[in-house]
């Protein structure tokens, strides 16, 4: 799947596209644009609230440090104590984003997006937004029970809304909304992941990233021509892309087209 993965928070990082495949990612509301007016962002507000609600986040804090060791929770009780005593909105970021980043590491979804939100909250910056929804997307592919991850994507999917808030024009952002469908669809809409990557691809004809996205889907379940299809589409659009090319290696060899695979041979590089 694939997110690109979360942006960590102690180094500045691009933000990425989760490749989750089950990838992770969300929210349809503004899928084609976003009217940004103090009603729409007192709408977000009490959606966050809402999700907030639909889970008893004290009592889980509490039972999940129960499974840490010794360490790890004085490390992380002293981060709390500076959260709680810093006395500059730069100290309380800092501590802030190194308790998202320490949960991360420790595997626990819940916790990280919820600082990393906490973080987005108050720099209501398009890539911290970004990061806290990549962040709590990162748990859809984990072994959790389904009222966590129902939470998780939820939280991820309004993060996402608030992103596409301040970049409406940046595609990474509805495309991880898509992702997140994708990893954990509605019953009543299986298909509305699917959908929206193929409304993105139509609604962003120079981006490669539809068409990959979807490539990767279709080469999950088996259905090369259809992966031949957008691969070829993302090529064409971004010839240089060594995922796109390592991708495309893959469908042709899967299709048996040696001599088209390694044509892009030399650009598939650095990857897993």
């Amino acid at each position: 799947m694939v997110f690109h993965l979360r942006n960590s928070h102690r180094v500045k990082k691009k933000e990425q596209v989760l490749y989750v495949l089950g990838a992770i990612v969300l929210l349809a509301v503004l899928y084609f644009g976003f009217d940004i007016n103090p009603s729409t962002h007192k709408a977000l507000e009490k959606s966050r609230a809402l999700n907030t609600e639909e889970y008893d986040i004290t009592s889980y804090q509490a039972e999940a440090k129960k499974s840490l060791k010794e360490d790890d929770i004085k490390y992380l009780e002293t981060l709390e104590a500076q959260v709680q005593h810093a006395g500059q909105d730069s100290s309380r970021l800092n501590s802030l984003k190194l308790l998202s980043g320490y949960w991360y590491k420790l595997g626990n979804p819940v916790m990280a997006g919820l600082y990393a939100r906490e973080v987005a909250e108050k720099e209501n910056s398009a890539q911290s937004w970004s990061i806290a929804g990549t962040t709590f997307a990162s748990g859809l592919q984990q072994d959790l029970e389904e009222k966590q991850k129902l939470f998780l994507r939820n939280q991820a999917l309004a993060a996402f809304e608030s992103a596409i808030s301040l970049e409406p024009e940046v595609v990474d952002h509805r495309i991880n909304q898509a992702l997140c469908y994708i990893e954990m669809p509605e019953q009543s809409q299986p298909m509305k992941g699917i959908q929206m990557l193929a409304g993105l691809a139509t609604s962003y004809p120079e981006s490669p990233a539809p068409p990959f996205q979807l490539a990767r889907l279709a080469v999950k379940t088996g259905q090369y021509d259809r992966a031949l299809t957008r691969i070829e589409q993302a090529l064409k659009l971004d010839p240089e892309d060594s995922r796109i090319a390592c991708l495309a290696i893959d469908i042709y060899t899967a299709l048996n087209k040696p001599e088209e695979a390694a044509k892009l041979a030399d650009k598939c590089t650095g990857q897993n």
